[in-house]
């Protein structure tokens, strides 16, 4: 990468040898800032490092300097689009640029601060140790430069907020302006009047005479008063200077003009300067934004009697500042007004940020308080009302005079004045000051502005006016307005929108995948499947890949497994990935759960490091089983299970209605039957609790007889029809005995349960019942050890809730289980329903099980 060491502007033509880098980061910049200096660095975040170029570069606009520090992916730079603006260092007087002594690579390292970033910082490699010497120099020569500057000189960093971080599309809408802005006119009223501590008084319609001097009726008044009350007063009695502020604003309100209808938008006093902001109603809803600042000055500087107040507001696309200030006094107080001014330029700093000199359109009116100094023994030409004389007393205008030498108001631009001086009259009249003193007359009531597009329309005094010591002074603008075209806006944004969709797709890692609707199609429980898919790296950078974590805290759920999960491809590589599917005995509740929920098995997260995700669909066709389903639901089907499809399932799971078409599944009494046929066959068939779920060779077998009501011998031996009932019991979402599992385990008695078990659903209560039985008559026949069953069963039929935390549980539910298979207890009433099956535990082996 070539390091500038000489000024190109934007827009020129470097030679030939220096294009390349510079040219793609010119292309950035408007025409009139200059890149003085191109410098590489990098940052270190973590295990990563990350290439910065640091521009620095110069406004001959705002006549500052500021290093810019763009982010990039790639080397060599081919387009202006893979430059991203990550950092904005304004060359201030907060601005340090420091070499860090400490750490492994001290001497390659450096840190950038102001007083809004840092300290930030970046790193070099050895290899530009001579060219950080030359880009520390040029900084050095820039703050030189800034520091030549007098301290009241205002710097100008405004052209740097359209590279701070207000993202790219606000970026690239603020360069295409031109295309969408149009300026509107308004015409803004600023009115000033020193009131000399008078109370508000309108009989005679004297601040209508003030206020409604324009024929086109005002877009915008901003109205000031200065001696509003004195500070003792304020003191002395608030709420009698509150009461007399509400006065002023309601009598200033209604004496505008009267062919418009207008609302205060706002008022800020402090102590006796006040500024009124007053809008046409129709005009609210384009105000965006508005600040309220105050800087006090007078005794001490801050008590407040001198000093200034200010509102700024966004109109449309147009910001403007309006600011009332009342100057120190007296004739030869001219470097204490100066520094008056300021003190109120340098603290008016509202609260998003923005400073006097951040508005397109500034208005200061005010007392300002400079006088006529005139030479000893000046012989006026005439009367104070002729033109003549106004010409020659301005002349000697304090205020012009401290402008010109650049101590005051610097770029502020004031109207011609064809009034008589504004002070100092005998209150009542029109004549000048008659006491003792005989002030000199003086304009001291002013209206400046400074901004584009700004026309001057009119600039009087209203001599009709006399409660004070000043006469009232006005000027009406015409101000076009930065205005945005809607309609051109809405097309503009969207190309804007599109290209920057596409720049960052251009900058960002991206991959392809084969295909984002994964379909496994027919899948069956305890049946594994696979499908593969292939993801390619078609951008020009390595990509590194992941599949990300869910709220599930995984990245898929329990019956999916993708390998590998994660990887990393190299530009035009491809990598295949395989995702594998397994409802099993460990899985099937949460597929069921899924299935009743979702439409989908799972949507999966490919997510591609500082790139979007790619969000993949897993799909599928389940074919129920009676393996997971709920007693309620296989006694809602009227077919075996193989011809149902998934939706026709989902539909019977999501049923939570008491009506079933049959009070037993046949699945459940089809492998009891066939256990109680066996005889002794069956002795010892069932499992430990803790080996249930190693499933036997041909346990598919059984799934089918099963699924489709076969009417074949059973495919299997008893210890495999064992293992089924006891998955056909323990698979489902929900225990059989809940919702009475806490209540069945602190039972006292067998009546007692029963009390519950009564309560259960119909299919519940038949199951346990008719399983009770089986048990019994097992355990009479001696094929099963009572306390292994008892053991076994218990834990199956009460799992699953928050009792299997308690340190007897496992006792609790074995001694549950014995209330109704241990022989030794007295009979079971027949607890089946017409059609369910019935009779006791030496019934049934007398004469085996009824379906």
């Amino acid at each position: 990468m070539e390091i500038l060491g000489d000024s190109v502007p934007n827009g020129g033509d470097p030679p030939v040898s220096l294009r390349s880098t510079l040219d793609i980061v010119k292309e950035r910049f408007k025409e009139d800032e200059v890149i003085l200096y191109l410098f590489e660095a990098y940052q270190i975040k973590g295990p990563e490092y990350s290439n910065r170029l640091l521009a620095l570069v110069s406004s001959e606009s705002g006549g500052t300097f500021a290093i810019i520090a763009f982010a990039y992916l790639r080397t060599p730079l081919t387009s202006v689009n893979e430059l991203i603006v990550n950092k904005v260092f304004a060359i201030d007087d907060f601005f340090h640029i420091r070499q860090d002594c400490k750490g492994a690579i001290a001497s390659q390292q450096f840190d950038l601060s102001t007083v809004e970033e840092g300290p930030i910082k970046y790193y070099y490699y050895p290899s530009e140790s001579a060219n950080y010497e030359e880009f520390f120099a040029k900084i050095n020569s820039c703050q030189t430069l800034m520091a030549m500057n007098g301290p009241e000189t205002v710097l100008n960093f405004r052209w740097l907020n359209d590279y701070r971080q207000i993202g790219e599309v606000k970026q690239e809408l603020k360069k295409r302006e031109s295309e969408y802005i149009i300026y509107k006119d308004i015409i803004i009223y600023c009115a000033t009047w020193n009131v000399n501590n008078k109370p508000c008084w309108d009989s005679d319609g004297a601040l209508r005479s003030w206020l409604g001097c324009s024929e086109q009726p005002p877009d915008i008044y901003a109205i000031g008063l200065q001696e509003l009350d004195t500070p003792a007063k304020a003191m002395l009695n608030s709420t009698q200077v509150e009461a007399s502020v509400a006065q002023w604003i309601k009598k200033m309100g209604e004496s505008v003009h009267p062919d418009v209808e207008y609302e205060i938008l706002q008022s800020h006093r402090l102590v006796g300067i006040m500024l009124t902001v007053i809008v046409r109603k129709q005009l609210l809803h384009n105000i965006l934004r508005c600040r309220l600042k105050s800087v006090a000055r007078g005794v001490f500087n801050t008590l407040g009697n001198k000093g200034g107040v200010a509102i700024s507001l966004q109109l449309n696309e147009g910001n403007i500042c309006f600011i009332n200030s009342h100057l120190a006094a007296h004739m030869g107080y001219v470097e204490e007004r100066n520094q008056d001014y300021q003190a109120i330029v340098e603290g008016m700093r509202f609260d998003d940020g923005r400073i006097i000199n951040d508005h397109d359109h500034i208005f200061w009116l005010g007392d300002l308080n400079y006088r006529i100094q005139e030479p000893p023994g000046q012989q006026r030409p005439g009367p104070l009302s002729d033109a003549q004389t106004y010409e020659l007393l301005l002349q000697y205008d304090q205020l012009a005079s401290e402008m010109r030498k650049g101590k005051c108001f610097e770029g502020y631009t004031e109207g011609e004045i064809k009034f008589r001086p504004t002070y100092k009259y005998d209150p009542g009249t029109d004549n000048y000051d008659s006491s003792e003193k005989q002030r000199a007359p003086a304009y001291c009531d002013r209206v400046l502005w400074k901004g584009s597009r700004i026309e001057q329309l009119a600039y009087n005094s209203v001599m009709e006016v006399r409660q004070s010591d000043h006469k009232p002074v006005y000027a009406v603008f015409r101000v076009k307005i930065k205005t945005r075209d809607e309609v051109k806006y809405k097309r503009v944004q969207e190309e804007v929108l599109k290209a920057v969709d596409k720049r960052e797709n251009d900058n960002q890692p991206q991959i392809n995948v084969e295909k984002t609707v994964i379909d496994f199609g027919r899948v069956r429980f305890n049946e594994p499947c696979t499908r593969d898919f292939n993801v390619y790296n078609t951008c020009p950078l390595p990509a590194d890949f992941s599949f990300k974590e869910k709220d599930i805290r995984a990245i898929c759920e329990p019956y999916l497994q993708v390998d590998p999960s994660e990887d990393s491809l190299l530009i035009d590589s491809a990598r295949s990935i395989r995702l594998k599917m397994h409802a099993d005995v460990r899985t099937i509740r949460g597929l069921l759960k899924k299935i009743r929920a979702s439409d989908n098995f799972d949507i999966l997260i490919l997510h591609v490091k500082n790139g979007r995700d790619i969000f993949i669909t897993v799909t599928g066709d389940y074919q129920p089983s009676c393996f997971g389903l709920s007693m309620e639901t296989m006694c809602r089907t009227d077919r075996p299970l193989s011809d149902y499809s998934q939706d026709q399932i989902k539909v019977l799971m999501n049923d939570n209605s008491p009506e079933y078409r049959v009070t037993m599944p046949r699945e459940f009494f089809l492998l009891i039957d066939f256990l109680y046929k066996q005889g002794a066959e069956q002795e010892g068939s069932f499992p430990q609790y803790d080996a249930r779920h190693t499933l036997n060779g041909n346990f598919n077998a059984v799934r089918d007889w099963l699924d489709t009501w076969s009417s074949d011998p059973f495919p299997g031996t008893a210890a495999t029809a064992a293992q089924a009932l006891m998955l056909l019991l323990d698979l489902p979402e929900k225990p059989l005995l809940e919702p009475f599992v806490e209540d069945l385990l602190t039972s006292k008695s067998k009546s007692r349960a029963m009390d519950y078990i009564a309560l259960l659903s119909p299919p519940k209560r038949n199951v346990f019942m008719h399983l009770c039985m089986f048990l019994r008559a097992g355990i009479e026949c001696q094929y099963y050890d009572m306390h292994e069953v008892a053991a076994t069963f218990g834990r199956i039929l009460l799992r699953g809730t928050e009792c299997t935390a308690w340190m007897d549980y496992h006792s609790r539910c074995s001694q549950f289980m014995r209330m109704f298979i241990d022989t030794d207890t007295e009979t079971m009433g027949n607890g089946g329903e017409s059609g369910a099956g019935s009779g006791s535990g030496s019934g049934a082996k007398a004469s085996g099980l009824q379906a």
